[in-house]
């Protein structure tokens, strides 16, 4: 141990007893430094950005590091524990205690997220969002050149007309047709099928709008042409970037390559462009079964022959597991992460406040107790056909049943379990009081809108579930300082029977 850390255990134990039992100044010094020198190791271990992540096989490697972390500071927690020894007790013991915990085993858990991190920085650094926006783009359109004869084929198209009082609207709506099994590459060309459609009036305009190719036949028939499926590289999580180039779409790729192909002469210049982009992301290690489905098939489809010619499911595969490292710590999901993160450990730090507050039989008989009860629950909802408000209802009313226990506390002259049981299980329950209620408040507008419009939409209160997780975190922190500190101790300083 450092001789600066010696001196601040030393420091701590005279005048912060509290703060010196959680051994949270050990857990931040080495907690801090096997952070660091895990995202350093990260960082120089050889990460292939175009293969498939190797993310779940670090995390667990270590998690089992973290457990075996967790652990040794549990072993120094058991040494002196200031509330069982009947200490100095303040007023917001339980509150500082808990954060002291929280901290601990924040740092712990951390650990967890340091590769995918580390892997999502190289990623971005070795591949920025316009290159990688620009390189789909010009392969799709360098494709699209060199093969643009055998691409130059009749479009799809549908008659479609608009009708005001149209009153089934599923109807309406254009049927998916593959166009690869439309057009032989063998045979001659021939004009692909179509349908024609009665549209209600804001069904038809949206469709004109979108549309690649309108033809006019009268004041109310229209031919609406599709252009065929351009994108051979496919671009997976780009579509929504905010990169200034955007990615092309299939009539655009069809304008810039197809409607205006290129001379002969740059054929040569067109293939050796393309040559070096699939070198840059083709990757033969993402085949699951390499070689297998590169041959010819009797009757190939025009779009199935260049993709096995140009190797497009290995560069397809290629940019997404780069997309994939890129968005790990996206908009999208870095919810999910600190959801993730949040919930693992305020778990486990409500695991160890419990059990430096309460008997050790108490504690086991409380989990048990918890598992129980939710089993129960479930089987018997389960068998009265009861929906998953009913479970959110059920949870409630034993949130308030547990409160309830913790009240008589204070009037009881001997320690009882059970009581010790329902002031642990109410702990529990309090960081999700408040999603549970705006989560029955949500479902219970979902059965309301079906039954009125027989759909579930329409139940807006999706937006305040982050508000309840917030007001879950300040109910617990305001109770363990004010009310379950006081029902902590007395319950403990009770005699035992």
């Amino acid at each position: 141990m450092p001789g600066f850390l010696k001196r601040a255990e030393q420091k701590l134990l005279l005048n912060k007893p509290l703060i010196w039992s959680t051994r949270v100044h050990l857990v931040l010094y080495y907690g801090i430094l096997y952070n660091l020198l895990l995202a350093g190791l990260c960082f120089v271990a050889p990460i292939d950005l175009t293969g498939y992540s190797h993310a779940p096989y670090w995390i667990g490697f270590i998690v089992i590091i973290d457990i075996i972390g967790l652990t040794v500071w549990l072993i120094y927690l058991l040494r002196f524990n200031v509330f069982k020894k009947y200490g100095n007790i303040k007023p917001l013991h339980a509150l500082v205690t808990f954060l002291m915990y929280f901290i601990s085993v924040g740092i712990i858990v951390l650990s967890a997220f340091v590769y995918p991190a580390v892997e999502c920085i190289r990623a971005n650094v070795a591949f920025g969002d316009e290159e990688l926006v620009h390189d789909i783009n010009t392969m799709n359109i360098r494709i699209c050149q060199l093969e643009h004869k055998r691409l130059n084929t009749p479009w799809k198209y549908d008659t479609v007309a608009p009708v005001k009082d149209i009153k089934v609207k599923a109807d309406s709506l254009p049927r998916e047709v593959d166009y690869d099994t439309i057009v032989a590459p063998v045979e001659p060309a021939v004009i692909p099928a179509h349908g024609s459609y009665k549209l209600d009036t804001a069904t038809f305009q949206d469709r004109l709008v979108h549309a690649d190719s309108v033809v006019k036949l009268n004041d109310t028939m229209y031919l609406d042409y599709q252009t065929p499926d351009l994108l051979f590289v496919s671009a997976y999580r780009m579509e929504d970037g905010d990169t200034r180039e955007k990615l092309l779409s299939s009539f655009e790729i069809y304008n810039r390559s197809i409607r205006n192909p290129p001379a002969s002469g740059e054929n040569t210049a067109i293939a050796k462009e393309l040559l070096q982009l699939q070198n840059k992301y083709l990757n033969k290690s993402n085949s699951y079964y390499p070689g297998y489905g590169e041959e010819v098939e009797p009757g190939e489809t025009t779009n199935g022959l260049i993709r096995k010619k140009y190797h497009i499911a290995d560069i397809s595969t290629s940019v997404y597991n780069i997309a994939n490292k890129k968005d790990t710590f996206s908009d999208t999901s870095l919810g999910l992460i600190i959801r993730s993160f949040y919930y693992f450990t305020l778990v486990i730090s409500l695991l160890v406040f419990i059990f430096r507050h309460t008997t050790v039989r108490t504690f086991f008989l409380s989990l048990l107790t918890g598992v129980l009860l939710t089993i129960f629950t479930v089987l018997i909802e389960s068998l009265a056909n009861g929906g998953f408000e009913m479970f959110i209802g059920s949870m409630i009313g034993y949130a308030l049943l547990f409160f309830v226990g913790t009240i008589f506390t204070f009037s009881l002259a001997k320690r009882s379990k059970v009581n010790g049981i329902l002031i642990n299980l109410f702990i529990f329950m309090i960081p999700v009081l408040p999603l549970l209620v705006v989560d029955l408040i949500y479902e219970l507008k979902k059965e309301q809108n079906y039954r009125q419009h027989g759909s579930y939409y329409g139940a807006e209160v999706e937006q305040y579930f982050a508000y309840a997780e917030i007001g879950g975190a300040v109910l617990l922190l305001v109770l363990l300082a004010t009310y379950l500190n006081k029902v902590y101790r007395r319950w403990y300083s009770l005699p035992e029977n």
